[in-house]
């Protein structure tokens, strides 16, 4: 009997809407071998299911997407390079052992350099989350706890020496700026120094925190996983615990007045003022992000495909390439 050979699994791990398109970043690999993924970037016309068009193909496995205000193009890898099509100053003869990539569709320049290596222990980073205010200004998180800044010129690093892997970075002005991550961890950029800020149930909580969501009226929420689904509101000088909703927070949106969670295994969910309320039970979300008057949502491992949430009209799509 021939033993057929294992088809690889495809995850979609991030979504981005930007400038009228729907960007979402899938990575190939095989069961017994996660570390070696290929990286796939797809593009398509928001708000639509035309098919999807590939505009970055590589064997880097690639991990985290953000879209600038001038739309230009952000992605991570877990060996620590970063890739944009913004002309940033970066060398377009840069090699990396065994390194392959390809535009199929869409004839975009694409520049990728290497974060520098981690000054408090000399790894190369594992980048997990990338965000910023523009092409000269974008932060990067990385599992070992440090967070980079390109400040249009070249990477500065900062560790906090929590070592805790920094699973977002969001802010709300250039003074302004939030990391989260484990080991409770909370960070605040001011404009010029970043500090570490205490988490409202004390020292030695170690809850998980997942995603951070600015409110117009000045502070932000933080969404946690680990401590009971905690959700956090404050600013630098402080955080209180808004509630411990008994389900795992892994990410947070606030937008058009709605406060909207991916729940994990236990749905899409949202903070209204009657509670907690499931808006989807049958979808195991793992990560959200916004849209023009539309939610994203990415789906369990092993399924190629992310959820589109029309907020207005209340209705889904599950859409894939």
């Amino acid at each position: 009997m021939v033993e057929q050979a294992e088809e690889p699994i495809a995850d979609v791990l991030c979504v981005e809407e930007a400038h009228g398109e729907v960007y979402f970043l899938v990575i190939n690999y095989y069961r017994n071998d996660p570390a070696h993924a290929a990286g796939y970037l797809f593009e398509r016309a928001a708000g639509t299911d035309e098919a999807a068009r590939n505009i970055l193909a590589t064997n880097d496995t690639l991990r985290t997407l953000w879209c600038s205000p001038s739309g230009s193009l952000w992605l991570t890898s877990t060996t620590g390079l970063v890739w944009t099509t913004a002309n940033v100053p970066w060398p377009q003869d840069v090699t990396e052992p065994d390194l392959e990539f390809d535009t199929p569709e869409g004839n975009l320049v694409w520049r990728h350099g290497a974060l520098p290596r981690q000054a408090h222990d000399d790894l190369a980073p594992n980048a997990t989350s990338i965000w910023g205010f523009d092409d000269g200004d974008v932060y990067v998180g990385s599992f070992g706890g440090v967070v980079y800044h390109w400040d249009g010129k070249s990477w500065s690093q900062y560790f906090s020496g929590l070592a805790g892997s920094i699973g977002a970075v969001r802010g709300r002005a250039r003074n302004d700026v939030y990391a989260v991550g484990y080991n409770s961890t909370i960070l605040h950029f001011d404009g010029s120094s970043w500090k570490i800020v205490a988490d409202p149930d004390g020292e030695g909580t170690n809850d998980i925190l997942t995603g951070v969501a600015p409110t117009d009226s000045g502070d932000v929420f933080i969404s946690g996983k680990s401590r009971g689904g905690r959700l956090l509101r404050g600013s630098s000088g402080g955080f209180s615990v808004v509630g411990r909703y008994g389900v795992p927070l892994i990410g947070v949106v606030h937008q058009e007045g709605r406060l909207i969670f991916a729940a994990t295994t236990s749905g899409v969910v949202e903070l209204t003022a009657a509670g907690l309320v499931t808006l989807r039970d049958d979808l195991i979300p793992w990560s959200v992000s916004q849209g023009k008057g539309r939610l994203y949502f990415t789906e369990t491992p092993g399924k190629p495909a992310y959820s589109e949430f029309n907020l207005s009209t209340g209705t889904w799509r599950r859409l894939s390439y």
